[in-house]
């Protein structure tokens, strides 16, 4: 896909690693989380290696809204109740501080990259919820809340809470203005961490600090990652021709709209669903809206992203495990990675270099909150066990020959189960369709043209090359498929 950023911005090239180093601190992950990361402790004066397994910027990064907010949709309430006030308010400090920091560190460096100062929105529609309790919530944690009249919506509303004084950018040349200052690594992705080494496949990093700030924690082995974790996928569409719309809008329900002005286009995003649950029919139901809306628009752009979400919706970032004190995680930011990165970017340096951080509790990873985490552990338990459970027990009912060009489905061949596509000139591709990470059975998406994995988020092509983590693998085709069948 080509998405809004990675059409009009080019970061620079580099090379891959070739050689063995040694750092005061190695970053996994090229993303906005492990470049803030990096950049921030290089300031603290440390020697820092950068490494990423593809381009920098290529994953979530590419594919963000570029919205930049403490506003976390209608989440102040929930986390006085889940959390207690104090650490409430720590997580509302923390995003606030991210906004500001980000505002002083485009204004210090002079970075050309359409920052701009915008107020952000909630909004429920006439049949959704009360924002009044929210409102409350969010003064009593100090947040710059009001109730306002909404203006410049093009469909009507109950009422709006403003969040003043956030912004929005382009986040592309905000981080090529970072990189010259670095020491970066491309196309080197981490095969492994033990100890203090980092052992990419030409060459080793011996650091004495180590940040994984990948978008999946790819240590299986420490945190117990893949069972507090799950993915979802959200779509969006840029639009040319669209009025004018000030400001940064999110539906206060679970299934409405965003909207935001970037420059020429207008950004409309929905549609979201868990990984591995899609209908394929996301793309269809934000061209639909869109045409309601802004009939004289015009699409100009169409991309999907994946979110990594915790148990409790607050991030993890802090100790990777408590047996590895010198190994740091950033991870989870949901669908607030903007705030969310500059937060771990800032208390990983201080971590590191033992400064204090006042807001770090709430992000700790090795935090419970039973009311706030224990119905989506249960959640995701119940998506692993479904999951493997179809793989074994449900058999296929697709026959090769019903499946449609460009489409997919599951496929019963000599007493195993393959997904198949049929590509545009009527070739099929099989492939095992299970999850090489923890064995649950893929789904197709047919919007992103995929399996999908339910249980962790995994995500493959066609051909069964790895889209996502936490697989490590490849699917295995089935080169002795039929392709007439």
């Amino acid at each position: 896909m080509q998405t809004l950023w990675n059409s009009r911005d080019t970061l620079p090239a580099y090379p891959p690693l070739r050689e063995d180093l040694h750092a005061d601190a190695a970053v996994v992950g090229g993303g906005m989380a492990g470049i803030l990361t990096a950049y921030a402790l290089h300031t603290r004066g440390l020697r820092v290696v950068l490494l990423e397994g593809s381009r920098l910027a290529s994953g979530v990064t590419a594919h963000t809204t570029a919205k930049i907010t403490a506003q976390h949709g209608r989440f102040c309430e929930r986390l006085v109740h889940d959390f207690g006030f104090h650490l409430a308010q720590q997580y509302l400090r923390a995003n606030l501080c991210a906004v500001r920091q980000f505002r002083a560190l485009v204004r210090q460096k002079r970075i050309d990259c359409g920052f701009s100062d915008e107020s952000s929105f909630v909004y429920a529609a006439p049949d959704g919820p009360s924002l009044t309790r929210e409102l409350e919530y969010a003064l009593s944690l100090g947040a710059p809340a009001r109730l306002v009249k909404p203006e410049g919506l093009p469909f009507p509303v109950r009422e709006t809470l403003c969040f003043e004084r956030q912004a929005q950018l382009s986040p592309l040349p905000f981080l090529a203005a970072l990189l010259p200052e670095l020491t970066v690594y491309e196309h080197s992705p981490v095969r492994d961490i033990r100890g203090h080494a980092v052992r990419c496949d030409g060459g080793t990093v011996t650091a004495e600090q180590i940040v994984v700030a990948t978008h999946f924690p790819m240590l299986e082995r420490f945190g117990l990652y893949d069972l507090r974790l799950r993915q979802e996928r959200s779509y969006l569409l840029a639009l040319t021709g669209a009025p004018p719309l000030p400001g940064m809008w999110l539906d206060a329900g679970e299934e409405g709209w965003s909207l935001r002005r970037s420059g020429r286009y207008l950004l409309l995003g929905g549609g979201g669903h868990r990984c591995g649950e899609n209908l394929g029919d996301s793309y269809d139901r934000l061209r639909t809206q869109a045409q309601r809306l802004f009939p004289a628009a015009q699409e100009a752009f169409a991309w999907s992203s994946q979110d990594c979400m915790t148990l409790d919706g607050v991030p993890y970032i802090g100790p990777y495990s408590s047996s590895a004190p010198f190994l740091h995680v950033a991870t989870g930011f949901g669908k607030w990675g903007m705030t969310g990165s500059m937060v771990a970017a800032t208390l990983l340096t201080a971590r590191l270099t033992g400064e204090d951080y006042p807001y770090a509790d709430i992000f700790s990873p090795q935090r419970f909150f039973p009311s706030a985490s224990i119905s989506a552990f249960w959640e995701g338990a119940g998506y692993a066990v479904r999951g493997i459970g179809r793989r074994l027990f449900v058999p296929a009912q697709t026959a090769a020959a019903d499946i449609a060009r460009t489409h997919a489905g599951i496929v019963q061949w000599q007493g195993k189960k393959y997904g198949v596509y049929r590509h545009t000139d009527g070739t099929l591709f099989a492939v095992d369709i299970r999850c090489p990470h923890r064995g649950c059975e893929l789904t197709w998406n047919d919007d992103e043209k995929s399996w999908d994995c339910p249980c962790h988020g995994s995500r493959f092509d066609y051909t069964g090359h790895r889209l996502s983590e936490p697989a490590k693998a490849a699917l295995k085709p089935c080169k002795d498929f039929p392709q007439e069948i």
